[in-house]
């Protein structure tokens, strides 16, 4: 695979500049940058000026994950509305970092206990599909490459995705632990007989869209993903096997735990983990 590395950074691991300095040690190719409250309103110029100037002073590239707290498909216009403002705000802070800004992500899928209701799925569908639209024609006139990150949400009520992946200008950031953790912890899917085939229905669908992994390891009994390379259950051999059929150029390597006690990651199991994926690629 002939993919770029990277990690994530979000606000907690500031300060910025210390931070990418040791990515930049573990020769990693990009991060990407977590837009949550109270970024990127609290960047001023000046730190927006060293971000760049260390970036390319390590030769890095960077790339963006939308806030997590907007809801772009909510029903409900007024926030919706409010969702798209923030995202809006947000985009233009990373067209700031082109030519170096590789794409940015975002989250679809709305947190409603009625979404499994099917007169208000379809209502939830059609306006999400009319959110994308616009936030694909706001990334082309920018020049940003936008690419939509499967949820916690089980394949069979993924529609929303699915359809909206047909869009020509939208790319699909495929988490191999969202698609896992979502059928395990859903109660109204059938159960497949193994983890690799929730990976499989994604790629077999959406293979040619997948722009980005996100990758990292799962417990299966104790429903944990977000887990250091080999602190879990999956098979990495057929997982990377898997991702070998996708279209993948950015590989984030989204570890948060150094295991199943949730101990934080440090730098040295970060180096570790970009170890145990370089011998993949």
């Amino acid at each position: 695979m002939d993919v770029l590395l990277g990690a994530p950074v979000w606000y907690g691991n500031r300060p910025f500049d210390s931070t990418l300095k040791e990515l930049y040690k573990l020769e990693l190719d990009y991060f990407e940058f977590s837009l949550d409250y109270p970024l990127p309103d609290c960047m001023h110029d000046a730190e927006r000026r060293d971000m760049k100037r260390l970036l390319e002073d390590c030769g890095l590239k960077i790339a963006f994950h939308s806030p997590l707290d907007i809801a772009v498909a909510h029903p409900r216009e007024e926030l919706a509305d409010a969702s798209m403002a923030v995202l809006k705000r947000c985009m233009d802070f990373s067209a700031e970092f082109l030519p170096v800004s590789l794409y940015y992500n975002f989250h679809l899928h709305p947190r409603l206990s009625t979404f499994k209701l099917e007169e208000v799925r379809q209502m939830i569908i059609e306006e999400g599909l009319g959110r994308c639209r616009t936030i694909t024609e706001m990334a082309s006139e920018s020049g940003i490459v936008v690419s939509v990150e499967n949820d916690l949400v089980s394949f069979e009520w993924s529609d929303l995705i699915l359809e909206a992946l047909s869009l020509p200008n939208l790319y699909f950031t495929f988490d191999v632990g969202h698609a896992i953790m979502a059928e395990l912890l859903s109660k109204d899917v059938q159960k497949r007989v193994s983890y690799l085939d929730y990976i499989e229905r994604w790629i077999e669908n959406c293979g040619a869209k997948i722009l980005v992994v996100h990758l990292h390891d799962c417990c299966l009994t104790d429903k944990q993903d977000h887990l250091s390379f080999g602190r879990g259950d999956l098979d990495f051999d057929a997982v990377f096997t898997l991702l070998k059929r996708t279209s993948c150029k950015y590989l984030l390597i989204e570890t948060f735990w150094r295991n199943r006690n949730k101990d934080e990651m440090d730098y040295e199991e970060l180096g570790r983990n970009v170890e145990f994926c370089r011998s993949y690629l």
